[in-house]
Parts: structure tokens; sequence; C-alpha cells
């Protein structure tokens, strides 16, 4: 899988919405794509990152839990995201990335999964295509 180059800040973002999806952004999460060398597979330092995941924070992470669907405007919102990233292999690795982020802190929300599915049905990715991602990913590193 390609990396993504500096300056394109879409991947990044869908991976950002991702970390402030369940209301805070969570040392563990950031740490975990730390040890997957995700900051240089987006082309993006973490300090930067962080900023990203703080604005999407600011704009739904904290309300994605009032309810069991998404929102109007938090869907708007999330496919603006979603629909900006337009590389299949980008888009791959953001949900592998996103995967994860989910089960770092050991429990995957309500509002994380949400999120993570919708990304999943709009880019039509199969969690098996993940599945696989993971898994090359794995064997590369070894």
């Amino acid at each position: 899988m390609t990396d993504i180059k500096p300056g394109n800040e879409a991947p990044a973002r869908v991976l950002a919405m991702m970390v402030a999806a369940n209301g805070r952004i969570d040392p563990r999460e950031l740490g975990a794509l730390e040890e997957l060398d995700a900051y240089r597979r987006i082309g993006m330092p973490r300090e930067r990152f962080e900023a990203l995941a703080r604005e999407c924070l600011a704009e739904v992470g904290q309300g994605l839990g009032e309810c069991s669907w998404l929102r109007e405007r938090d869907q708007l919102f999330i496919d603006g995201l979603l629909d900006a990233v337009d590389d299949p292999q980008q888009r791959l690795l953001m949900c592998q990335l996103a995967a994860a982020v989910m089960i770092a802190d050991g429990c995957v929300s309500g509002d994380e999964r949400l999120v993570y599915e919708h990304a999943l049905a709009r880019w039509h990715i199969s969690q098996a295509m993940v599945t696989q991602a993971i898994l090359h990913d794995r064997r590369r590193a070894a």
C-alpha cells in the first residue's frame, strides 16, 4: 500500500474523525497509530493530526453518542470527509487504520462503530477487505 503524499489532508481528516468519534481523543488511539507508522503513512506530523482530530471533535465528535444513527448534519459532515478521498488504496488504508483506532482502548464504542461502518458502506469496502489489508501489513512487517 502506498503512502499518502504530504499536503493531502483528506485521508487524515477521515482518520481524525474516527479518533474523535467516541467524543474524546484517547492517547492510546494516538499511540496505536504511532506503532503502525500511521503518521508517516498519511504524510502528516502527529501534531497536525491531533489538531485535525480536535477540529473533528469540535464539529461532531461529542454529539455522536446521543443516538444510534447518524443525524443528518453529522452525516453530511462525515460524507464530506469521506467523499474527499477518492483513491481506493487510500480509502482501504484509512479503514485499516480506523480498525486499529477502534480497538486501541479496549472498547469499541457505538459511535466509533457507527462512523466506521458508514465509511465502509459509503466506500464499498468489506470488513474482509480490511482484514486482508491488516494481514498483508503484518506479513510484510514480519
